[in-house]
């Protein structure tokens, strides 16, 4: 069936290409008959792990000159490239590409729409703790996610608890947001790594293993049961929960957790399984996007989201989609967001947050009941296809940008 012929869409800013939330939105909405058009200068992509030193004040001058330099060429590659369009999207991170592209949408005036995935103030305040609440910093994070916000036509969040954390915190009216799930590409169907300027000529690394022998593993290798957590080492994840799971299954020989990524709590991970002496625990760094199918194929079970922080429980994290996308059955901590995508026993087995005897007992209960696996991962596949593919994700942008297009944001 021939796609509908939709407007154009200039898709904008310095956001990270191969993040999850910006490829599935871009992919969508040309799947819905939008003509996006990426206007992207890349910087962001540079550094995976945006914790630590990369938040230090000298990281942070360095960041300003290169924020400077970027928009120096977004803006040439707007005035060359852009052309004529309907709508502008800001993607993923784009809280300070808003004041240029809010610039740009004046004259001609033309619908600017904000795609945030985050609150910068939640996530670094309230969440990893990089900077103390009621410091200076965390007052211009809190304005900055206001103004970028208020700025928009139209902000697109990916679940109603998010909204409703957006709506309360930064006094925002209702109306001015949308949900659309993040999502994922059917397992079939991820991308090739795509070219970046200042990238190309320098190959992706290897997954680097933690340095122990015992805890070496190849992707496909014969794992018994593997239960795997695929993100970033943050405390949102709730990756001690996780690990006190893995210890409390020790005794259970033919269950293996494979920890893969990489971030704040890294090398916290790696020290308390060596502290603990956990056999059953496996590590490998980050990993291209596109390389994930190939480290999921052979797992059991795939995890979720476990942090007791507010943030946790109104997000549902792309690893989630991911795994349903795949047919993997998926455990994740019981919360509001969650709920508005998964049901428990029938596309999940949701446990209680910051639980990890509740964690360790859903395992437990998935390896012992390999009827209930097969359940809950055919029903997570359903569900997926149903409400969260790429198709599905342009569906739910379009419905909101076409009345966004016709001068109805709400």
């Amino acid at each position: 069936m021939a796609r509908p012929r939709r407007g154009r869409i200039c898709f904008f800013g310095t956001y990270e290409r191969d993040y999850l939330r910006n490829i599935t939105l871009i992919e969508g909405l040309r799947s819905s008959g939008w003509r996006v058009q990426e206007c992207h200068v890349p910087l962001w992509e540079k550094e995976r792990d945006k914790t630590g030193a990369y938040l230090g004040p000298w990281s942070l001058v360095l960041r300003a000159v290169e924020l400077k330099l970027a928009y120096l060429r977004l803006l040439l590659k707007y005035v060359f490239t852009a052309g004529s369009y309907d709508i502008m999207v800001v993607g993923y991170i784009g809280h300070l590409d808003m004041p240029l592209a809010w610039l740009l949408t004046r004259l001609p005036r033309r619908p600017l729409v904000f795609s945030p995935l985050i609150s910068l103030y939640d996530t670094l305040v309230d969440d990893r703790r990089s900077f103390a609440d009621g410091t200076l910093m965390s007052r211009l994070l809190r304005r900055l996610d206001r103004w970028t916000c208020a700025r928009a036509d139209l902000v697109l969040l990916d679940t109603d608890a998010h909204i409703g954390y957006f709506v309360d915190t930064f006094n925002l009216p209702r109306r001015r947001f949308a949900r659309v799930f993040v999502g994922a590409p059917e397992s079939d169907a991820m991308p090739e790594p795509r070219a970046m300027p200042g990238r190309d000529a320098v190959p992706e690394p290897e997954p680097a293993e933690v340095p122990n022998e015992r805890n070496a593993f190849e992707p496909g290798g014969e794992v018994p049961f593997q239960v795997v957590f695929i993100g970033k080492f943050t405390p949102l994840h709730g990756l001690p929960y996780m690990m006190e799971a893995a210890r409390r299954l020790r005794d259970e020989p033919d269950i293996v957790f494979h920890f893969i990524g990489s971030g704040q709590l890294s090398v916290e991970m790696r020290e308390t399984a060596r502290r603990l002496e956990l056999d059953n625990v496996r590590f490998t760094d980050w990993i291209p996007y596109e390389s994930i199918p190939r480290y999921l194929q052979g797992a059991g079970v795939c995890l979720g989201i476990f942090g007791t922080t507010g943030k946790a429980a109104r997000v549902i994290p792309g690893k989630v989609f991911i795994a349903l996308s795949m047919g993997k059955g998926v455990v994740t901590a019981d919360t509001p967001a969650v709920r508005e995508l998964l049901t428990d026993d029938e596309s999940a087995l949701l446990c209680e947050r910051g639980d990890p005897e509740s964690l360790a007992g859903a395992i437990r209960r998935l390896y012992e009941d390999r009827e209930l696996l097969g359940k809950i991962a055919e029903g997570g596949r359903r569900v997926f296809r149903d409400r969260a593919s790429v198709e599905q994700v342009g569906r739910s942008a379009t419905a909101v940008l076409e009345r966004l297009a016709q001068g109805d944001p709400g």
